[in-house]
């Protein structure tokens, strides 16, 4: 979600000079490049002002160490320098409390909504939904469905009641549940009607957690956004559709406009499609530093421990068939696919431009495994010109595709049987 970012950045600092100090014309040309990339990824431009002079002020006149190179030293600095942009305090959420989520209207909030309640609901944490937005058709009706998705209680819907009305009866189920959260209506722009909603709301429900949901697309006007919730009282930023946004530039926008934690990010439509705010994992996505500590979570959920031995075992044992390599597409299929995991290695930016339509590779020859019949992905051997042809059409590709998947298969199979501790 941070590719284009990552690359221009990195890009800008490894060009830097080779000599034994950073000197101004080095930091010149670095900071117009750095500059450019910022703007590009749509960071509110008095943060770039301020990111850049403190950048600037670091770098000037600084002697280089013989074992480090001057990019080397520049990516400290411009790491160090992102990481206080954004850095807060790790993530608490107040307890036995009311959560009111704002925003401008398609910012995300219903979604947003589900995501916080399914996060409580794997920790335990009892908790009930109620909507506040009878004004946008079938708002109500998306997060009873959402809520019902993830077994989480929704308060139900009484047709005509006023928002007041609903906030009120929601309150006296409070002492049921751990928390209640609670989705607002938004407007296409903020207006006195809204805020003046929005208000009364929090004098009946005093919430503990008010959280302004932003879209990660909305770009400079950022700006505009927060100048006009900045008298509300909020306590915390929710950032939605990261998956959706290759700048996410308002990631660094965000918390030095409004001084208030990030708490969590959303990174796709699923319940479970979202990220805790973690300043360091972030900023080394943001500058393609990877995310190993999501890399081992993901990898550790795609398999069971049962299954992660068995296929060892197997391997050890020199069998590798094509329903092994079925079972391999699938765990990195849920670990979010090819271009989803190399975003988490560091480096890997530049890589992922080569390898954007592997995921869809993957579905296809998903496709042709699946047009085989068990004896056949037992031994591929057998799979003749007529054969060949009945997968191709039962899975929709050509015999080429077919034959590539094979070739691809016979190497991966003859590196396995060079790897050593075989048994």
């Amino acid at each position: 979600m941070f590719g284009r970012l990552g690359t221009a950045l990195r890009s800008a600092v490894q060009r830097m000079g080779m000599g034994s100090v950073i000197t101004q014309k080095d930091i010149e040309r670095t900071l117009r490049e750095i500059r450019v990339a910022l703007l590009e990824a749509d960071v509110a431009l008095p943060v770039i002002k301020a990111f850049l002079g403190r950048v600037q002020e670091q770098a000037l006149g600084k002697n280089i160490v013989r074992s480090l190179r001057p990019d080397q030293v520049i990516s400290k600095i411009v790491y160090d320098e992102t990481l206080a942009l954004v850095n807060n305090a790790p993530v608490q959420w107040a307890k036995n409390s009311c959560i009111l989520a704002v925003g401008l209207q398609g910012s995300g909030k219903t979604t947003l909504c589900g995501k916080l309640a399914f996060m409580f609901q794997t920790q335990k944490i009892s908790t009930l939904l109620v909507s506040l937005d009878p004004y946008r058709p079938a708002a109500q009706t998306q997060l009873t469905v959402l809520g019902h998705s993830i077994g989480v209680d929704v308060l139900s819907v009484v047709p005509g009641e006023d928002v007041y009305t609903t906030a009120k009866r929601a309150l006296t189920y409070k002492s049921s549940y751990e928390h209640v959260i609670f989705d607002t209506a938004g407007r296409l722009h903020v207006d006195t009607a809204l805020m003046q909603e929005l208000t009364e709301l929090q004098n009946i429900l005093r919430a503990k957690e008010v959280l302004l949901v932003c879209d990660s697309l909305i770009g400079q006007s950022i700006t505009e956004v927060i100048k006009a919730f900045s008298q509300f009282p909020l306590t915390g930023i929710a950032l939605s559709k990261l998956d959706a946004n290759h700048k996410a530039g308002v990631i660094l926008s965000l918390k030095s406009l409004l001084n208030l934690p990030i708490k969590i990010l959303g990174t796709g439509e699923k319940p479970q499609d979202f990220m805790l705010w973690d300043a360091k994992r972030i900023v080394n996505r943001i500058l393609d530093q990877g995310d190993l500590t999501e890399l081992v979570e993901k990898t550790t959920q795609a398999l069971s421990k049962e299954t992660q031995a068995q296929q060892l075992q197997r391997l050890r044992q020199g069998i590798f068939t094509l329903d092994d390599l079925i079972l391999q597409m699938n765990a990195l299929q849920k670990m979010g696919g090819l271009s989803s995991l190399l975003k988490l290695i560091p480096g890997m930016g530049t890589v992922l431009e080569s390898l954007q339509n592997k995921d869809t590779s993957f579905k296809k020859e998903k496709a042709i495994l699946s047009s085989m019949t068990p004896k056949e992905r037992k031994d591929p051997k057998i799979l003749d010109a007529s054969r060949k042809r009945r997968v191709a059409k039962g899975s929709g590709t050509t015999v080429q595709d077919i034959n590539q998947l094979l070739t691809r298969f016979g190497n991966i199979k003859k590196i396995l049987g060079n790897l050593p501790n075989k048994r």
